[in-house]
Formats: C-alpha cells, structure tokens, sequence
C-alpha cells in the first residue's frame, strides 16, 4: 500500500509539472502572437505548439511572417530548469547537463578554502536527445527559443565548447535566444 501511495505521488508531481510547462507555453506563443499583430505581421503554425513539450528534436513550431521577413522558430521546453543545455551540433544532439562544485574541508578549524582543501567539480549528462539543426529550405531566419530559460547553454563544434548567450550563432543560419529577447529585440 505504501508503494501505491509514493507511486500516486510521483505521478501527480510530475502531471503538475507538465500542467505548468504547458501554461508556459500558453503564455510564450500569447505573447509572440500579440507582438506579431502589433507590427501587422501573421502567425502560422508548422505543427502543435505542444508536441514539442514532450518530442524535444528542435524542428519548427511556428512560423512568423512579419513585413518583410519569414521567422521560423523552434521552441526547447524540457522539464528541468536547473540545468546546462549542451548542443552537440556535429552530432546533433542535445544534452541536459547538471554540474556540482564541492569543496571538502581536511582542516575544520580552518574552514576557510585554503591548500588544505580539496574541490572536486562533478559533470552529469541526465538525458540526449536527437535534434535536427538544419537551416529552413527557403532561407528564412530560424530562431530557436529557449523557454523556460536554463541556467546556462553551450555548444561544442569539434574541440572547442562555446557558452551561448540570446542571438549567438548555434548553425548557420540557426540563432538561439530566450522569449524575452525575441519579444523586445527581433520582433
């Protein structure tokens, strides 16, 4: 019965979760609809806005047709917020990412950092997914919006591990940013 009982509870912890990345979702595409019927522009829907809550593969959601340009634009909602999300662009791949920073005291009467003590970092990979980052056909600007935001986002092309910040290149032809800077700057 008790196993019952924490299995019940699981499940309704992550059905709340769900509920609330979907009212997010509600709230993203509101707000870039009311943006785009300021300027005039239309919105057009590529598939359901929700599949890609639960199928993360970084194809298009929406599309933007604004007075003279056509934005394409993918939505990344994974429900951990407090991670590092990896794009792995030669093998088009993205990863979850947790990262811990401990430091043990070998003194406690020093509990200062000193050269008595030792921090260790720790890396975890939580979860992979397949994505497909490849440019729009007709050259449209394709966007990929990072929502709910993570703590942080990174690339690796080949050897070298890039941070991403709002408008960095993630391909060519692909730009990464978070809602608020897609609202206030390209629309």
């Amino acid at each position: 019965m008790l196993f019952l009982w924490i299995f019940l509870i699981i499940v309704i912890i992550i059905a709340v979760k769900y509920l609330y990345l979907i009212v997010k979702r509600c709230h993203l595409i509101r707000r870039i609809r009311k943006q785009v019927k300021k300027q005039n522009g239309s919105l057009q829907y590529y598939r359901n806005p929700f599949v890609s809550l639960f199928k993360h593969d970084c194809k298009a959601d929406i599309s933007l047709q604004l007075e003279n340009k056509i934005i394409d634009v993918s939505i990344v909602t994974t429900p951990l917020r407090r991670v590092r999300y990896h794009f792995d662009v030669n093998n088009y791949l993205l990863e979850l990412i947790i990262e811990r920073r401990a430091i043990y005291i070998q003194t406690p009467s020093h509990p200062r950092p000193t050269a008595t003590s030792t921090s260790m970092d720790r890396v975890y990979t939580i979860r992979k997914y397949k994505i497909n980052l490849e440019a729009s056909d007709n050259g449209n600007q394709k966007f990929v919006i990072l929502h709910p935001a993570p703590r942080s986002t990174s690339k690796a092309e080949g050897a070298a591990l890039t941070t991403l910040c709002n408008n960095d290149n993630l391909t060519q032809g692909i730009k990464v940013c978070g809602l608020k800077y897609f609202v206030e700057n390209v629309l």
